[in-house]
């Protein structure tokens, strides 16, 4: 179908662009296009039809009259004779009459010749001259419309009458389509009747006709354009008058004006907007309107349940020609303002005026000018009927009356009087205007908007002076916005601005209302943007206002704006010293981030800019260091970053009288807090502390870490440890000369880490209760940072028992400390490269950690470290790079050993060299690679064969055991250390780059295929799979396909006999000993199941990852 479908686009490309004959488009295409159109086969496939009648219509496009008017004849008889098929015969009629191409064709010899065929079938040739005479709207030959007109017309008409119980869009819009074509007069008799046709449908109390009808109402206006959409009102206005009928009629409206309203069409309904507003407003307001508030009858019918009037007055004023008639649709609302307004009346005028400001903002034709113009001027007209309001009402009234009228407003309740909800039209212009102002650039600078914008600056202060609280926000709300732009007039009227604004939050009882708000946002703006001060008084009326008296119990972000911009201006107010210590407890027990930060900026402004006496300092300074110790941690993370300030912008004299007391406080933070966070912060400001003092302070900072670490208590170790590591990175070369008093106390922490583990027989419960845990992590922490300060003490001889114990705790039963031993072997190893890279002469042997022994210790405990947890992926990334560059470091060292016979490589050793191959095979449980080199050794007397193959049996023998043993480790182990073995076996076979690098490969590709081929014995992730794969390619570009063919097959082969072999000796045992084999099934059906379980919870979790 799809192929149809393109051949019927691309045929019509083509006759769209080249004149075929008419004798074969109809006697071969055309034919074909009815077949494919009417296909009993295909009733379901829509597109197909739609691009059959397309096609077809192109087709017409192209024809003469004849061809033409015959085809539409066709059409009719065919949806004469099959009702079933009379809706594709509809669509197929409305799209030729789309493709009418006659409207210039001159008075030839074709279309008299047509009209003579149709005289043949008894149709008069005269055509009325009242009818046809005028045809100054038409183009159309007069012969031709004479036949459209006399013959064509009529079909349609009986195709209507015909099905007369229902609506019929199709056919409707044929007939329109088709008078468009002839001349207005017979437009204008003809549509009125169709045009009533379709509206009394919608007086059916079948809710699928009256849908079908008013689908029909707007296909029919999309034809005819919206310049008869007033017709249609008045048609539909005279045909639904009553009852349920006035419901239907204006949730029409709403249906018609959303279908052919949904782009742009600025002015096109100017002329209708009378007639638009007189049904939206009677919708609204009449009978119809409290009908719909009665919940029986709301439920009925679909026209009942909601209120569509409203959505329909937005489209109109997002489409009307906003210049002209801006006003003219304030006019239902202003009309009911003059009236007595109940609430259920005002609430429908705030929403009619809502729709409206909705529609206006959306409207392409407002100009910005002509908006701040309109909006001046109903804002200005209702303020001022206002003042004139309340003058005539005091003037009247007595003396007790005149007190209780000067009252504010602030209930947003109206009077009942129709006068006073005339400011509901002010605040509709503010609220415009805001939303306007809102959507300006920040830090406009056009002349000409500001220009505008200017003379609002008295207007909106006169509004500071209503008597409704609606009025007021939304007047608050403009000036917050215009406070921020460089107005002339702002200056002037700033002071008037403040005092109302001050005036109207002491009237406010509500301290949590939008309007007091507003007030707080207002004076916030005005300190932060003009000139303007707060005299003592009213900072002292500020402070008693209910929302900052309960400050601590209902924290307010906008409060404490104002508070901060009354900082920032350095007012010396008595109260300000007391509000500011209640912000700093806020600061610490609010559980609101923004809350805290806020508190943290006003009380470091306030510690900067206002006079203290060194005993309130101190009163601030203790407080801080107290809440140190807070029980949320969110609070102490808000006291350490406003120390952290504090250290940043205090002067340094005051930091030096106080830095022994930061320090100790910061230190007791840093060893005792439990949060990760926290600690982080602590370190953090210890070492902006350290930076910032004078160097007599940062003497005794020294002198107390130094003497922690160096004295007797070990509680003080742990600590101490970290603070050394920050002046190390503090004070750099600085510490040179203290390295040698440190690194012993370091050697002794270390191995008394080692001993207190190695000496227990058995394990620890939780990584917690692991003694010296602690101390020997920074330890490890300070000495990384020594080696990365000075370069030389990496090899130093000091440090050789160091890295000693070093290499014990890669095995160490604590993870922070095995991750952070990996750390610094990773670090040994780089220095390592990095000078052999430098000086080429240089040999790695020559390095404490490089000899053979060592290094193969170092790669064996690497490798079992695999079968613990790993952190993150940081460290997987060091694992592997370590594992590569051990096993190639003793894959390289072994190459270059003239003893190239095990036994005899083994007697050459010392025997501190052979203990640490001892303890290397031990940990790998190498029996038979033990066994090898403590066997007897060979004869002397072996051929230069032999020789070659010991060289491998020496060089293979170790660096094999170690990638066995990481192989099976990838198989019994997770996810990460699978991946670690895959990417440090692609790795390795890359580096090694010896002419016998296939001596491993059968080695490395046992484990790459068992996850590859899913004979890994457990549940493999894909992405797992995907790197054995990827890492069987490496190796493979790396031996050649040949060789790395003839592994693969060979390891296939071996494990495929030793399958097959076991398979033969169950079927023994379950001959020969039958208790045997039933308890192996059990065994194995118990093992089964846990290993469905186990993918079971597999899939699930991968599933609910996704």
């Amino acid at each position: 179908i799809g192929k149809r479908v393109k051949a019927l686009s691309l045929f019509r490309n083509v006759i769209s662009t080249n004149k075929l004959s008419e004798f074969i488009t109809e006697k071969v295409f055309m034919r074909h296009f009815f077949n494919m159109l009417f296909d009993e086969k295909e009733v379901k496939v829509d597109h197909m039809k739609t691009a059959c009648i397309e096609t077809i219509a192109s087709v017409a496009g192209q024809m003469g009259w004849k061809s033409y008017y015959a085809l539409l004849n066709k059409c009719f008889q065919g949806a004469s004779r099959s009702p079933d098929k009379q809706k594709l015969f509809i669509r197929l009629i409305c799209a030729i009459l789309d493709k009418f191409h006659f409207s210039e064709l001159s008075h030839t010899e074709e279309p008299k010749k047509s009209l003579v065929c149709v005289s043949d079938t008894g149709v008069t040739n005269v055509v009325s001259s009242v009818i046809l005479g005028n045809s100054g709207a038409s183009d159309v030959n007069t012969d031709i419309q004479t036949c459209l007109y006399k013959v064509v017309l009529p079909k349609i008409q009986k195709l209507m009458d015909s099905d007369s119980e229902r609506v019929n869009v199709n056919i409707s819009l044929a007939a329109l389509k088709l008078l468009k074509l002839l001349p207005g007069d017979v437009m204008d008799t003809y549509l009125p009747t169709i045009v009533h046709r379709i509206s009394n449908f919608l007086k059916s109390h079948l809710e699928s006709i009256r849908d079908e009808a008013r689908s029909a109402l707007a296909t029919c206006l999309k034809e005819l354009g919206l310049e008869y959409l007033q017709f249609i009102v008045k048609v539909l206005r005279s045909t639904l008058k009553r009852g349920y009928e006035l419901h239907v009629l204006g949730y029409t409206l709403n249906f018609i004006l959303s279908k052919c309203l949904s782009s742009a069409v600025s002015g096109k309904i100017d002329y209708c907007l009378g007639d638009l507003l007189s049904v939206i407003e009677n919708d609204i307001f009449g009978d119809v309107a409290e009908q719909k508030e009665v919940e029986k009858i709301a439920s009925k019918m679909k026209e009942t349940k909601k209120k569509m009037s409203f959505e329909s007055l937005k489209l109109v004023a997002q489409n009307v020609t906003f210049k002209s008639y801006a006003l003219k649709l304030l006019a239902p609302v202003t009309a009911h303002l003059q009236k007595h307004v109940i609430q259920s009346v005002k609430g429908k005028l705030e929403t009619m005026l809502h729709s409206i400001a909705a529609g206006i903002e959306s409207n392409p034709s407002v100009d910005q000018t002509d908006l701040f113009v309109f909006i001046y001027g109903i804002v200005e007209d209702g303020l001022k009927n206002e003042i004139g309001w309340h003058e005539n009402k005091l003037i009247k009234s007595e003396d007790k009356d005149r007190c209780t009228n000067a009252k504010r407003i602030f209930s947003g309740r109206v009077v009942s009087s129709g006068l006073l909800c005339s400011h509901l039209i002010t605040v509709f212009g503010l609220r415009i205007l805001h939303k306007r102002m809102k959507g300006l650039k920040q830090g406009v600078k056009d002349e000409n908007i500001l220009s505008l914008l200017d003379p609002f600056v008295k207007l909106l202060s006169d509004g500071l002076c209503s008597k409704y609280e609606d009025i007021l926000s939304a007047s608050l709300g403009c000036l917050t916005v215009l406070v921020k732009l460089p107005l002339p007039s702002l200056q002037a009227h700033a002071e008037r601005i403040k005092s109302t604004v001050l005036d109207i939050a002491q009237s406010s009882v509500n301290s949590s209302s939008p309007l007091m708000q507003s007030c707080l946002t207002m004076l916030t703006m005005l300190l932060r943007n003009t000139e303007i001060s707060l005299t003592q008084d009213q900072i002292q009326i500020l402070i008693q206002l209910p929302i900052f008296l309960d400050i601590e119990r209902n924290p307010s972000l906008i409060a404490l704006s104002l508070l901060k911009g009354i900082v920032n201006r350095k007012l010396p107010v008595a109260e300000i010293y007391d509000i500011v210590t209640r912000v700093a407890e806020l600061m610490v027990t609010s559980q609101m981030e923004s809350i805290r930060k806020k508190c943290s900026k006003i009380l470091l402004q306030f510690l900067l800019d206002y006079r203290l006496s060194e005993k309130r300092l101190q009163q601030h300074l203790d407080f801080l260091l107290s809440n140190l110790r807070y029980e949320h941690s969110t609070g102490r993370e808000s006291v350490l970053e406003m120390i952290h300030a504090i250290i940043v912008k205090f002067p340094r004299s005051v930091l030096d009288e106080q830095s022994q007391t930061f320090f100790i406080h910061l230190v007791a933070c840093l060893a005792n807090d439990n949060d990760n966070i926290v600690r982080s912060m602590s370190g953090a400001a210890i070492k902006k502390l350290i930076g910032s003092v004078s160097p007599n302070a940062l003497d005794s900072i020294l002198k107390y870490a130094l003497s922690w670490y160096l004295g007797d208590k070990q509680q003080l170790w742990a600590a101490a440890a970290q603070v050394l590591g920050l002046l190390i990175e503090v004070i750099k070369n600085g510490f040179l000369k203290h390295i040698d008093c440190v690194l012993p106390v370091t050697r002794r922490i270390l191995q008394s880490s080692i001993h207190a583990v190695t000496n227990r027989q058995q394990g620890f419960e939780s990584e917690s209760i692991v003694p010296l845990w602690k101390e020997a992590y920074y330890s490890l922490v300070m000495l990384e940072k020594m080696i990365h300060q000075f370069d030389d003490l990496c090899f130093a001889k000091d440090l050789e028992d160091i890295w000693e114990t070093i290499c014990e705790m890669l095995l160490h039963p604590h993870s922070w400390l095995r991750n952070r031993s990996v750390r610094l072997i990773g670090l040994y190893f780089e220095r390592v490269t990095d000078v052999n890279r430098q000086n080429q002469q240089s040999s790695f042997s020559s390095y404490f950690m490089m000899s053979p022994s060592r290094l193969y210790l170092i790669a064996t405990s690497l490798c079992c470290q695999l079968k613990m947890p790993l952190i993150d992926d940081a460290d997987s990334n060091l694992m592997t790079q370590n594992i590569v560059f051990s096993i190639c470091g003793v894959h390289s060292l072994m190459g270059q050993t003239a003893c190239i016979d095990p036994p005899a490589f083994w007697s050459k050793l010392e025997q501190h060299e052979q203990d640490r191959f001892l303890k290397a095979f031990d940990l790998m449980n190498a029996k038979k690679g033990k066994s090898m080199f403590l066997s007897s050794s060979l004869t002397s007397s072996v051929s230069e064969d032999n020789s070659q193959l010991n060289v491998k049996n020496t060089q293979y023998t170790l660096v094999s055991l170690l990638l066995k043993k990481i192989g099976k480790i990838a198989l019994q182990t997770d996810a990460i250390q699978m991946g670690i073995v895959f990417n440090s076996f692609g790795k390795i076979m890359a580096q090694i780059q010896s002419s016998k690098e296939d001596c491993y490969a059968d080695v490395v590709l046992l484990p790459l295929y068992k996850v590859s081929e899913g004979f890994a014995g457990k549940v493999v992730a894909d992405n797992l799979k995907k790197l054995a794969e990827d890492t069987c390619g490496k190796i493979e570009h790396i031996l050649g396909t040949q060789k790395y063919v003839a592994v693969y097959n060979l390891i296939r082969k071996n494990l495929s006999s030793k399958r097959n072999k076991r398979k033969q000796e169950e079927k023994v045992m379950a001959a020969t000993n039958p208790m045997r084999n039933a308890k192996r099934k059990l065994k194995m059906s118990a093992k089964h199941r846990a290993y469905k379980k186990r993918k079971i919870t597999t899939l699930k979790m991968g599933k609910w990852g996704h």
